[in-house]
């Protein structure tokens, strides 16, 4: 019986502690505790670059039900011997563990910035969908993109592996888990300047953007976090936001231009205006929108949210096809009578 009250106890503090993951959803909670429910992706990962006798590993979490990065760890050795040694088909505890011991030895180089850059990097390629479809190749040659200019060099080699487990998981093994709308620092209120300049120099193309707006069902903007999906208007007649309108088909029947789905990259305090929101509407472009402190944005609503929506109306269009069916026959059966 003591065992049995020690198991009772030992799963709620796993419930209680999946909580904080699963947006206070007591079921989503059980189903974490019990290995069922897992909303992380952690992408494992080992390169090479002989010419510089390089060789380095990294674990990157992605959350792929909230899309946000939980955690990227990564090392960086002066020895080449590192990536012919690292296995990356292995559990990803025993890479955690890995790295962990590796990072002690004589031949690590500094690798915070490295970790900063990949962190960039993955809003800034917006990889969210291939890590999320766990598409190997094309995520293979966006890594080679980036840890190519992160480390100055073409002659990388890389390979990565998936593997699906739970945030509570991460934290049970001793990895720090970043949760959007925790304790966050402060954002300075900054102007247009340097910041600018730097997050519109990491895109291809910056075109004008606006948010659509909900003053009921939205999202206040201060609250908007990276990787959040939002209604965005392309407004521009330039060639990349015609281009991105004409491949989506985003036109209404009378040939106005529809909303379409923007990934926030950041957002910019802007003194005594409110915000600059950039997000991604296709690889490489960032839409710029300038909106008040104050307002609500719409987000991209999940397919079971809009069905969810959808549903009381069509019970009522079913409520009203069986009424007017229901008139016809027995319209019918009268005039049967009659004649």
């Amino acid at each position: 019986m003591a065992e049995q009250n020690d198991s009772l106890n030992e799963t709620s503090k796993l419930i209680e502690v999946a909580l904080k993951y699963t947006d206070q959803d007591l079921n989503r909670a059980k189903e974490m505790a019990a290995g069922q429910y897992l909303d992380v992706i952690v992408v494992k990962g080992r390169f090479l670059i002989e010419e510089k006798n390089y060789s380095g590993i990294f674990l990157a979490f992605f959350n792929h039900i909230h899309e946000y990065i939980s955690n990227v760890t990564s090392i960086i050795s002066s020895k080449t011997s590192l990536f012919d040694k690292t296995r990356i088909f292995d559990n990803w505890k025993t890479l955690h563990k890995d790295i962990t011991e590796y990072k002690q030895g004589p031949d690590m180089v500094d690798s915070e910035n490295f970790t900063y850059f990949l962190i960039d990097s993955f809003v800034a390629y917006d990889v969210f969908p291939d890590v999320k479809d766990q598409k190997l190749e094309d995520l293979t040659n966006t890594l080679h993109e980036i840890i190519s200019k992160s480390l100055n060099s073409d002659a990388v080699k890389c390979q990565i592996a998936f593997e699906t487990m739970s945030s509570l998981a991460m934290e049970l093994a001793g990895v720090p888990v970043d949760v959007p709308g925790g304790a966050q620092e402060e954002i300075p209120v900054v102007p247009e300047d340097e910041r600018i300049t730097q997050i519109e120099s990491e895109a291809k193309y910056v075109i004008d953007g606006a948010a659509v707006l909900a003053p009921v069902k939205g999202k206040n903007i201060s609250e908007l976090n990276t990787g959040d999906k939002i209604k965005v208007l392309l407004p521009g007649k330039d060639a990349v936001s015609e281009k991105i309108i004409r491949l989506l088909n985003a036109y209404d029947p009378d040939g106005q231009r529809l909303p379409i789905v923007g990934r926030i990259k950041t957002k910019v305090p802007v003194a005594k205006s409110g915000y600059i929101l950039y997000a991604f509407v296709a690889k490489g472009v960032l839409a710029k929108i300038y909106e008040g402190e104050n307002v609500k944005i719409m987000l991209d609503s999940p397919p079971e949210e809009q069905r969810r929506e959808k549903l009381p109306i069509d019970n009522w269009m079913i409520y009203v096809m069986g009424i007017v069916v229901g008139l016809i026959i027995l319209c019918g059966i009268i005039l049967f009578q009659i004649l």
